[in-house]
């Protein structure tokens, strides 16, 4: 009795070790099997961003889910043509038809400027067709297995242990050739693990979804009974009910992002006490109802004492800037636009020489490094105000886009109606301002107006950042100037300074319109063209800086690729600038003095970016602070006796001023840009 439960429990084991064979058989698991791993090893391509081990992994694992998705639709239509158990010479016949039908859609010519639907066929085509290959690699896998089975797991497992030792071999391979494709750090091949485990995990939840949701579709089918229409109404019920629940976790994970946004922090404790910012005491927006990012905005306003050093010239004023916060929002639409201009009207804002007026991302953040130059350039002869719409990233504020735009538009009228008033020469200059989301907000703004929108709200210049692919100025050619709305040389698409400062002195007088986006900006390229169509950035000869040679366009994969790429965009450390990705820190106090029209010489705009490079390193400081005196104060609220003034550490008593204009004489004067 003994010998035959030891006999029973060996046959179990080679049972389940075989089973788990087949499951690591990249040709015999599924019909996706064979495809899955290609998948794999295509989302560890070169792309515009590194990757840590994380998001490499979402990366494989959304694009093994996306190729058991189109291996699943293929199946369906090779189902319907000949069944599973039909014999291997009918099932073959069946994917050469598939797969030659494909490779008849997938050489549809691809030319510049082609229709959407045309790639969406082509396409189609190469999906198919690779659908069918790997289809046709499972039957025969099958068929052999069939045909020479073996009582043992040795035969099953070895196949499985090598296919699985040779694709992670080509994974680290594949790793190893990504790593100098990028500037800075990329994966690493001791990271593959990492990357493996979270795509088995992403893998793993995306099929726990699907499951889920057959598995409810089938019991509502089941409790309505059975007949057609019945059918039909348990599906969408079914589709509702899951719709409902994904709104509901959707709709809680934004409440809670956005109560993170608003908490306080401890290094932005104390409300300002000038009068020129908003929160102050005379302010009519309270401290609190700011947020965070508002109350980051008015607290690290540059004074005119640190606008002397780092210019070496006196300042004209002290800079005003007004903010008002989401919780600001009266019981009307227009209640935040109406606060600002009161606010900006209360501050004395429309007697200054330039009026910025900013839209910020979806969390209400503003590049700090944007006002700040801004304000150093200007002398402080300048007002800077900014509306939230949204607490949230910019991802999960997409919806709020109309909102912003509205409050924009809204805004810049109020203003415009407000200079109105003003004689011609006491106007001040009105200056644009937008990165990312809030790039997007304020361009659409003037979407069906073009150039001539400017006129209309009375805005001088604007400076766009970032702005992203999904943006209708980006989609309706104006960003290339190929509009009938833009008359040539009124906007510059720019990847760096370099390519601004090669324009004459008059190019850059009649621009109207700078817009910044860095050739591997993933949020400035992504869109669900993606999907189906190879993009112009990708084609030959038309790479921009920082995208890679050995990149190639793949259905899904790229889509993928640069979702993915989008959620790593802002690769930035406090303090140190890059001109890379979504990272426009080390291109801003240049683009500022151009697109605007500000005097600077090349000395100046020196010191100031070795200024906010340390203005935002204790920014990051008091961001992390406990309370108020762990972190270096703001600007505004230092003494004249602290060791730390105007934000630049000093380790002797000298002014910083004196040490760079000593420093100034002994170098080569820049170029000094006539206003």
């Amino acid at each position: 009795m003994q010998r035959l439960n030891a006999e029973l429990r060996v046959i179990a084991w080679s049972a389940q070790a075989r089973r788990l064979a087949r499951e690591l058989n990249p040709l015999v698991a599924s019909p996706s099997a064979p495809r899955e791993p290609v998948a794999a090893l295509d989302a560890l391509g070169p792309s515009l961003m590194p990757r840590t081990a994380r998001l490499q992994g979402i990366a494989m694992g959304l694009s093994v889910l996306g190729t058991r998705a189109t291996t699943g639709l293929v199946e369906t239509l090779t189902r319907t043509a000949v069944p599973a158990d039909a014999p291997l010479p009918a099932q073959l016949a069946a994917r050469a038809a598939l797969g030659g039908a494909g490779a008849v859609l997938a050489a549809v010519p691809e030319r510049d400027g082609q229709k959407l639907w045309v790639a969406s066929v082509r396409s189609t085509g190469r999906l198919l067709r690779d659908g069918a290959a790997g289809g046709a690699v499972h039957d025969l896998g099958r068929f052999l297995q069939r045909r020479y089975p073996t009582r043992h797991a040795t035969r099953p497992l070895a196949v499985g242990a090598l296919s699985t030792a040779g694709l992670l071999y080509r994974a680290s391979r594949r790793l190893a050739a990504r790593e100098p494709v990028v500037d800075r750090s990329s994966l690493p091949t001791s990271m593959l693990p990492g990357a493996l485990a979270t795509s088995l995990g992403v893998t793993a939840a995306g099929m726990g979804l699907a499951r889920g949701f057959a598995r409810s579709r089938g019991a509502l089918e089941s409790y309505f009974g059975p007949g057609r229409s019945k059918h039909v109404l348990a599906r969408l019920v079914n589709a509702g009910l899951w719709a409902a629940a994904a709104s509901a976790a959707y709709s809680a994970g934004v409440a809670y992002v956005g109560r993170a946004n608003q908490k306080l922090e401890g290094g932005y404790g104390i409300p300002p006490t000038s009068p020129l910012v908003s929160g102050s005491p005379d302010s009519l927006l309270p401290y609190a109802d700011l947020g965070q990012q508002g109350r980051r905005f008015v607290t690290d306003v540059v004074t005119p004492e640190l606008i002397g050093e780092v210019m070496g010239e006196e300042a004209v004023a002290h800079p005003i800037r007004a903010y008002v916060g989401f919780n600001s929002e009266p019981l009307y639409q227009t209640g935040r636009a109406e606060l600002a201009l009161a606010e900006l009207g209360r501050t004395g804002a429309f007697d200054r020489s330039h009026l910025l007026l900013i839209s910020p991302t979806g969390t209400g953040w503003v590049d700090h490094t944007l006002i700040e130059a801004a304000e150093l350039l200007t002398r402080g002869d300048i007002a800077t105000c900014c509306i939230q719409y949204a607490r949230y990233p910019s991802f999960l504020s997409v919806q709020k886009v109309a909102l912003g735009r509205g409050q924009f538009r809204l805004l810049l009228w109020g203003v415009k109606q407000r200079l109105e008033g003003c004689p011609p020469e006491r106007r001040p200059r009105v200056l644009v301002f937008g990165e990312s989301l809030g790039a997007w907000t304020s361009s659409d703004v003037i979407m069906y107006q073009g150039i001539e929108g400017f006129d209309h709200y009375g805005i001088d210049r604007a400076l766009w950042v970032g702005l992203p692919w999904l943006a209708k100025w980006s989609r309706s050619g104006m960003i290339r100037g190929s509009h009938t709305l833009v008359p040539s040389g009124t906007v510059g698409v720019f990847d760096r300074h370099e390519q601004l400062a090669a324009l004459e002195d008059e190019q850059r007088a009649r621009m109207r319109a700078v817009i910044l986006s860095h050739d591997n900006d993933p949020i400035a390229v992504f869109g669900p063209d993606l999907i189906v169509q190879r993009p112009q950035w990708l084609a030959d000869g038309q790479r921009g800086r920082g995208v890679p040679d050995a990149m190639r366009w793949l259905p899904l994969i790229t889509f993928v690729q640069t979702a993915t790429d989008a959620m790593n965009a802002m690769l930035s450390a406090p303090g140190e600038f890059a001109s890379f990705g979504h990272d426009y820190r080390a291109d801003m106090a240049r683009f500022v003095r151009d697109a605007y029209d500000l005097p600077a010489s090349e000395s100046q705009l020196e010191r100031i970016e070795q200024l906010l490079r340390s203005l935002e390193l204790e920014r990051a400081q008091r961001i992390k602070a406990d309370h108020p005196h762990a972190a270096p104060p703001a600007p505004a609220h230092r003494s004249g006796d602290d060791t730390m003034r105007a934000g630049v550490p000093f380790r002797s008593r000298q002014p910083l001023g004196a040490r760079l204009r000593r420093r100034e004489g002994r170098q080569p004067s820049g170029r000094q840009i006539d206003t």
